[in-house]
């Protein structure tokens, strides 16, 4: 009995200490392992630079020797040759009379939709929309500041809240016979201003019209200085200008090593933050040697001309490339003795090796291609930044 007992105390006593022994390993192996992960994220990451200068337009100004001048186009429209572009006044009176013809034409559309009747639902529906599109117009006359708009605006929503009752073919004949009235009498002192080729209009005259694509051959950055600096006055008389050419330029200066990432003929895009909302795609069209650190570089856009017509002295960022794919922290990337890289990431509770091609690198970071292989990278995948004593198929806690 005594010798039953003695086996199984020592039997009890060694399966104890096995047991503390593995919970010992297991406990020190926790408090020891300093085994960093991340996870897989898929990322865009632009490679950038900035520039500085002036945007240079095919312009020429449009002048008169009118003291009154009513534009009849607005700011960014195309205008065909000989079309009419403003109307101009010898006297006070003309200008107000040009002003009442504008409230005729507007009175006599308004009336002309009444005395048809509008009693359709679907008429109703529309009138709605109209006066929704009216009060949009006119606040966003008021945010952009376009005042030679906001009385044609302001017209115009107060003749869609008029009642339908009060108008009348008469009234509509009257209106008619008063306007033809005041394009009769408008002869004597008015005059009608015409476009002599056809462009784009804008009333923003700032003196860097006599500029043009000419003054870009040979372009130092030096020259991109004394491009800036030859503002000129306003030309007396000017009322606007007629932009001539789709093609508008951005000469700029930029440090040498953003320069050194674009390429006589390729493409960049171009980011002029609050002047203009999206990117702009410029070809570079000439890139100068360096000069203390400095380039000249000569961009051709031929979008987005009649939203840039307010730019001149601008900064912009210059996009050389964008590149997509997965984040990964740099500290995760491993190289093999072939130089292979790759990453271990942790697929259920076990190491596992994902091999990627790195195609940008920052300075904690890189971007790996997501590639279609069965076994590539993924994202959502748990990688292991850092660790010891990593393998192929080892148990993750």
């Amino acid at each position: 009995m005594k010798r039953t007992d003695t086996v199984t105390i020592i039997i009890a006593l060694v399966l104890f200490l096995a047991v503390a022994a593995y919970a010992g390993v297991y406990a020190y192996g926790a408090l020891t392992d300093q085994t960093v992960t991340a996870e897989a994220a898929v990322t865009s990451v632009s490679a950038e630079g900035t520039a500085s200068g002036i945007v240079v337009r095919s312009e020429s100004v449009l002048q008169s020797t009118e003291p009154y001048i009513d534009i009849s186009v607005p700011e960014g429209a195309k205008v065909a040759a000989g079309g009419t572009i403003a109307t101009a006044m010898s006297s006070r009176t003309g200008l107000e009379r040009a002003a009442r013809i504008h409230e005729l034409e507007l009175e006599i559309a308004r009336v002309s939709a009444a005395v048809e009747e509008i009693s359709s639902a679907q008429d109703l529906t529309a009138r709605d929309a109209q006066l929704r599109a009216a009060v949009l117009e006119l606040t966003g006359c008021v945010a952009r500041r376009e005042l030679d708009r906001l009385d044609a605006a302001a017209l115009n929503l107060r003749c869609l809240t008029f009642d339908e009752s009060e108008s009348s073919q008469a009234e509509l004949d009257a209106l008619r016979a008063e306007l033809s009235s005041l394009r009769g009498s408008s002869s004597s002192d008015t005059s009608f201003l015409t476009a002599d080729r056809s462009g784009v209009f804008s009333t923003a005259v700032d003196g860097y019209e006599h500029l043009g694509p000419e003054d870009l051959t040979g372009l130092t950055p030096q020259g991109v200085a004394e491009l800036v600096q030859s503002q000129g006055e306003a030309s007396e008389g000017a009322y606007g200008k007629l932009v001539t050419d789709y093609r508008w330029y951005f000469a700029a200066v930029m440090s040498d090593a953003d320069a050194a990432n674009l390429t006589v003929g390729g493409y960049a895009n171009l980011d002029f933050g609050r002047y203009y909302g999206y990117g702009v795609c410029a070809l570079v069209q000439s890139v100068s040697p360096g000069h203390n650190g400095s380039t000249a570089v000569v961009f051709m856009c031929d979008t987005a001309l009649a939203d840039t017509l307010a730019m001149r002295e601008v900064s912009a960022s210059v996009v050389f490339d964008e590149y997509n794919g997965i984040r990964v922290p740099t500290e995760a990337l491993r190289t093999d003795e072939d130089g292979s890289e790759y990453v271990w990431v942790i697929t259920a509770m076990q190491l596992e090796r994902k091999d990627v091609t790195v195609i940008y690198s920052g300075e904690d970071f890189c971007v790996v291609e997501r590639e279609a292989a069965p076994n590539a990278l993924r994202e959502g995948n748990e990688i292991v930044v850092s660790g010891s004593d990593l393998y192929e198929g080892k148990i993750m806690d």
